[in-house]
């Protein structure tokens, strides 16, 4: 454990480096894990092209010195690309393509010198981490089929000898094993993040919404509201909040059960849904009582909208085990009356308008 810890720090860090370089903004996790890898590969190829080059040059490999430099400014524009997109795939392709073009002058040039032949088993690796499982395994496989014919095609045509048929075979076979043994490893990362995305999807969604109505929770309905105040105070358009209280519900707990309750419950936040745009947010308050945000919507607006769920409830049957519930709501409303209010004023006047339309005889709207 003591010789762990260091290690990952180091990681850590070395990762977080290399995430600044490729972006100047945050990104999404699977986006971050390509553009590591993306940002890896250039720096990989501009470090390596700078380096060769010079040894290229000291042995007169004038046309090999011409193709590192073609390969340090082809990856240094790409480095300095990607850092001003969110998502890159243009890149990506790109850097997919700038492998498969390098690894096989690799494997040409590796006709007369078998070492630089060795390169050409970076490709997988590289595919792979930045394009992902499918798109990385066709990649390969194309590769993989060029890398054949640029090994045996004749010697008139290339001016140097074929490699062996030992060779070919053996590095095929060693090729197709690396491949797919990288494939199915990509295979379960992305199945690992997908499976964490959704869990992650998961929770926030139970963090954010109540468990009974679907509705979303009160923390869920704040921050909405704390969102719609500073887009009316940058933009000037009004917002109306709806607070609503099921007429005597304690009594219809007692005399229906408990199991009643929360079916009506239920079927008041379905009707919420169904009466409220896309762009609202009904919010299950707390017990019998709803909060509604409605977004630019002024307080005439906003009393229609009310008066209009308030008559669909009082019209709807609510039959729970063929026994049917009597239901009615009352409804108190305020709207947001910019830079000289706030949220906690704006909550409380529809609190005191719902709780002045219980003390005038319930199933009405109040605005103030």
């Amino acid at each position: 454990m003591k010789n762990t810890f260091p290690v990952y720090i180091v990681s850590s860090r070395f990762v977080r480096f290399l995430i600044k370089i490729g972006s100047s903004s945050p990104l999404d996790p699977e986006e971050r894990r390509k553009r590591i890898s993306a940002v890896s590969t250039l720096l990989i190829m501009i470090i390596a092209t700078f380096t060769f080059s010079f040894y290229h040059l000291s042995r007169g490999h004038y046309n090999i010195v011409a193709l590192d430099g073609v390969g340090f400014l082809s990856a240094l524009l790409c480095l300095l690309y990607i850092r001003r997109q969110e998502k890159a795939f243009v890149i990506y392709w790109l850097v997919g393509v700038i492998a498969v073009v390098f690894c096989s002058i690799t494997t040409i040039l590796g006709r007369t010198e078998i070492s630089l032949f060795y390169w050409a088993f970076v490709l997988p690796a590289i595919s792979f981490s930045v394009l992902g499982d499918k798109k990385g395994l066709a990649f390969c496989l194309f590769f993989f089929l060029l890398n054949i014919v640029l090994m045996t095609v004749p010697e008139s045509l290339l001016s140097s000898k074929p490699y062996s048929s030992f060779v070919v075979v053996r590095s095929s076979i060693i090729y197709l094993i690396l491949t797919f043994i990288i494939y199915y490893y990509e295979s379960s990362q992305q199945m690992l993040i997908k499976y964490i995305q959704q869990e992650k999807d998961k929770y926030e969604n139970a963090s954010k919404h109540d468990a009974l109505t679907g509705l979303s929770n009160r923390r869920d309905i704040m921050e909405k509201i704390e969102d719609e105040q500073e887009r009316c105070l940058r933009k000037g358009r009004p917002f109306t909040l709806i607070m609503c209280d099921i007429d005597h519900f304690k009594r219809i707990n007692d005399n229906f059960g408990h199991d009643s309750g929360d079916y009506v419950l239920k079927m008041i936040a379905s009707l919420f849904k169904d009466q409220v745009r896309g762009i609202d947010c009904p919010s299950r308050w707390g017990g019998e009582e709803f909060l509604i945000m409605l977004v630019e919507t002024d307080l005439d607006g906003g009393q229609m909208v009310a008066e209009r769920i308030r008559k669909r409830i009082e019209n709807t049957v609510f039959k729970y085990k063929y026994t049917k519930i009597p239901v009615t709501m009352t409804f108190g409303l305020s709207a947001y009356r910019g830079k000289e209010d706030n949220i906690e004023d704006c909550i409380k006047r529809a609190d005191n308008a719902l709780y002045e339309g219980k003390n005038q005889g319930r199933n009405r709207v109040i605005a103030v």
